[in-house]
């Protein structure tokens, strides 16, 4: 199923990021953001839609 990731940067005049990825990715994708601390926050719930763009290099984070 795939589920919608919001990523923060925390950097002033970039908007919050959305993009929809499966749930396998998008987990890995986060646990990956959060022990690089590349972001200031990644969340991920069921509120995808099909507009969302797919997450950027999602074959990296495949299991």
């Amino acid at each position: 199923m795939e589920r919608h990731i919001a990523v923060e940067f925390g950097i002033e005049g970039l908007p919050v990021l959305h993009y929809r990825a499966e749930e396998s990715v998008a987990t890995a994708f986060a646990a990956e953001m959060r022990r690089l601390r590349r972001a200031r926050t990644v969340s991920i719930d069921d509120r995808v839609t099909r507009d969302m763009d797919p997450l950027p290099c999602q074959r990296l984070f495949e299991r």
